[in-house]
């Protein structure tokens, strides 16, 4: 019992970022991992630490005249005092961040699990304010004991938050088949993740579940988005259903999302009146994959997705929703070699210049890298120049492939041509002269990574991807904007 509380204490420890050291590291077998079990009780332990190195050069997509001076605050060695100076700014983007992530899951009995996932978090990041990232600058914070010495030795750099909290219960007595309900902070993804993909960071959601076949499961969830003010209607809240039905060899899936925002914005119109606006959105997904097709070892993967709805505007006309995406997908794996080659299409909506609806497709993501690295990942988008939209208003063609080198060394590589639905100008205010015409040509990309398994759970990768911007990207005057690149490598271990 002594050892069971005492392995409870390192990890209460662990979470409480003490600091703890040993003389000698202590050799792990292999095969093994820590449990704590109380009764049938069992709890199990588990994590990530990831530290990378970034390094970009004109992510946003511009020429060398657009960087110019910007003023920042500085102390003075002389004067003893704090000054503001302008800084001349660098078309290059360099840091070094990490990621820690402690779990801990509770099975309670073989029908109830409860699971707890924290991770780190940035106090602030310039831009974008407090707890914009898990990600945590190097050499970031600006508190800690110091000296006489104006920098290092920080310890407020960052701070935790919860990823998941969740318990899962389920069984078959209730309904006489499989089901259950899984309630708290999760991670959910619909589909292949073209509308929606939380698995980034969690939502908290109520999922209910059955599966009157074995292969067919049912559900239905709702996800609060945003709780506003709890004495006022102004909660954002998604509730859905969803079918999968997993058969030998192939796949198909279908789900409807509803999502309901009370008070969406507020409208005013000097002389016409002002209210909120409710937002409500639905969106329609069907999806299918053939894992082997007749035994050739080609696989396909097919996905689309349909919205409609409206915003109801207090006066005047309410705009509707129209957005739309589309994926289709081949894989075909090598038998004599360690070889597979991918070819994918996808396309998704966007803005028509004289419409009154929303005719873009509207997507619901993380911020992680959902196909290009450069484009889609770091850059301005043709979907109003926003960063990390998916499909809105982009289609691509994808081809390329993953080879494993050795046992341990993997290599993927990658071409993207990339369009945009409807035409855009995306630094038409950028420059001088005239601004330049909309266009669909976004430019082409290749994206590279390879991978390198060190040890069990210990891995070291580098990765990265080459921009070369279309016609949509030219800036006022015509001229056009330099490419864009971004190399980044990393070391994770997971235990």
């Amino acid at each position: 019992m002594k050892k069971y509380a005492s392995l409870l204490a390192v990890f209460v420890l662990l979470l409480g970022f003490a600091a703890i050291s040993y003389s000698a590291p202590a050799e792990i077998p292999a095969d093994t991992s820590a449990v704590i079990a109380k009764g049938k009780t069992q709890i199990t332990l588990g994590g990530e630490l990831r530290f990378r190195g970034m390094y970009g050069s004109n992510l946003v997509i511009k020429d060398e005249g657009y960087y110019g001076t910007q003023n920042l605050t500085y102390y003075d060695l002389i004067s003893g005092s704090q000054i503001t100076v302008p800084v001349q700014k660098s078309k290059n983007t360099s840091y070094y961040d990490y990621r820690v992530r402690l779990s801990l899951e509770a099975k309670v009995s073989p029908n109830t699990t409860g699971y707890v996932e924290i991770e780190s978090n940035r106090t602030y990041d310039e831009g974008k304010g407090a707890n914009a990232s898990e990600n945590v600058y190097w050499g970031s914070g600006s508190k800690g004991p110091k000296g006489n010495y104006p920098m290092g030795n920080w310890h407020d750099e960052s701070n935790l938050y919860i990823r998941q909290a969740w318990i899962q219960y389920q069984g078959s007595g209730l309904l006489g088949v499989p089901a259950g309900v899984k309630v708290g902070k999760q991670l959910i993804k619909l589909g292949y993740g073209l509308f929606f993909d939380h698995t980034y960071y969690g939502d908290d959601a109520i999922l209910a579940f059955v599966q009157p076949m074995k292969e067919l499961t049912l559900a239905a969830h709702t996800i609060k988005f945003y709780e506003g003010y709890t004495f006022l209607n102004d909660d954002a809240t998604a509730y859905g259903i969803l079918a999968a039905y997993a058969g030998k060899g192939f796949g198909l899936s279908a789900d409807i999302t509803y999502v309901d925002h009370q008070k969406f914005g507020y409208i005013s119109v000097p002389g016409v009146g002002a209210g909120f606006a409710p937002l409500h959105l639905w969106n329609f997904g069907l999806r299918g994959n053939v894992d082997d097709i007749a035994g050739t070892g080609l696989a396909f993967k097919a996905d689309v997705e349909f919205q409609t709805g409206k915003v109801d505007l207090p006066f005047g006309h309410d705009p509707k929703f129209k957005g739309w995406a589309a994926m289709a997908g081949l894989d075909y794996k090598f038998k004599t070699i360690p070889l597979s080659l991918t070819l994918e299409y996808a396309i998704g909506s966007g803005q028509k210049e004289d419409s009154e609806d929303f005719t873009y497709f509207v997507t619901a993501l993380g911020p992680e890298q959902h196909y290009t690295f450069v484009y889609e990942y770091l850059a301005p988008s043709a979907c109003d120049g926003g960063v990390g939209t998916g499909l809105c208003n982009t289609q691509y063609v994808k081809f390329g492939g993953a080879y494993d080198i050795t046992k341990d060394l993997k290599a993927e590589l990658y071409g993207y041509w990339l369009r945009a639905h409807k035409a855009v100008a995306i630094n038409s205010n950028v420059g001088t002269g005239t601004a330049p015409s909309p266009d669909k040509d976004l430019g082409w990309e290749v994206d590279a990574k390879v991978t390198y398994q060190i040890d069990k759970g210990l891995t070291y990768f580098v990765e990265g991807g080459y921009f070369w911007p279309g016609d949509a990207y030219k800036m006022k005057g015509g001229k056009d904007p330099d490419d864009a690149w971004a190399v980044r490598h990393g070391i994770q271990l997971r235990f």
